[in-house]
């Protein structure tokens, strides 16, 4: 039911001079996580969702995505941990931010395929990293602009397409593995897309893994005993603080 909360919060009239921050907090096995993203990426506008996991086996795969989705962070707390230490570090990293509400003018680069497509907040210790097409060779200045508190702020910075072309295979692999992965978020929140396609395409390109396409060694030296496939017990784990007979079926 945390799907409901969700939608409570995202949903609630606020006021538009402040900034809306939705917490959301969890310790147990959450497992419909693309109608959670789904409602996250519909209803997120301009609030910030700050997803905590509490314990051993918190569901990861959603709370990194949805502190993603809502342009947050995520924090983790252990078993083992002390919780004032990392609430204590986790607000010392995002309770003040350098840079809200961030755009970028390109100049006459003619950028595209920009990602992400929404820019998150700058935090201290928590760069923004953004990866992009162009296509124009041109020198250019680029401005990026924010919002520090009630300030606006404002970098220019000059820039040499060709000179920055010289990385050449280093960067496109790292705009690659940007859209592979935006491409599986949104597959998560968005059940009719298929982006199978453009995944192999891609990694393929660039010789990448992903969930479509992978890296295969072939020993011809060893073979298996027998002439056929045999069936292997294979111990499944638990997290901590976890019962295996509660947990695993039969």
């Amino acid at each position: 039911m945390m799907i409901e909360g969700l939608k409570a919060a995202l949903d609630f009239d606020h006021d538009p001079e402040r900034l809306r921050f939705v917490t959301f907090l969890t310790d147990g096995h959450i497992g419909n996580e693309a109608q959670i993203l789904g409602a996250v990426h519909d209803r997120v506008g301009p609030a910030r969702i700050f997803s905590f996991g509490v314990g051993s086996s918190p569901n990861r795969y959603l709370l990194n995505r949805m502190a993603k989705l809502g342009r947050g962070a995520v924090a983790y707390l252990g078993l083992k941990d002390n919780g004032g230490d990392v609430m204590d570090h986790f607000f010392d990293r995002v309770s003040h931010p350098v840079l809200t509400d961030i755009s970028i003018d390109w100049g006459s680069m003619e950028v595209d395929q920009v990602i992400p497509s929404r820019l998150p907040d700058l935090f201290v210790g928590r760069p923004v990293i953004v990866t992009g097409k162009f296509r124009n060779s041109e020198s250019t200045t680029v401005r990026v602009t924010g919002r520090a508190g009630e300030q606006v702020v404002e970098a220019t910075f000059d820039v040499n397409p060709v000179e920055s072309a010289y990385a050449g295979k280093a960067l496109s692999s790292i705009w690659a593995r940007m859209r592979i992965a935006q491409l599986a978020d949104r597959a998560t929140w968005d059940p009719n897309v298929r982006v199978g396609d453009e995944v192999k395409a891609l990694a393929l390109r660039h010789s990448l893994m992903s969930a479509f396409t992978s890296f295969v060694a072939v020993d011809s030296l060893t073979r298996t005993a027998g002439s056929h496939g045999t069936m292997v017990p294979v111990p499944v784990p638990v997290p901590e603080g976890v019962r295996y007979g509660t947990t695993v079926p039969d």
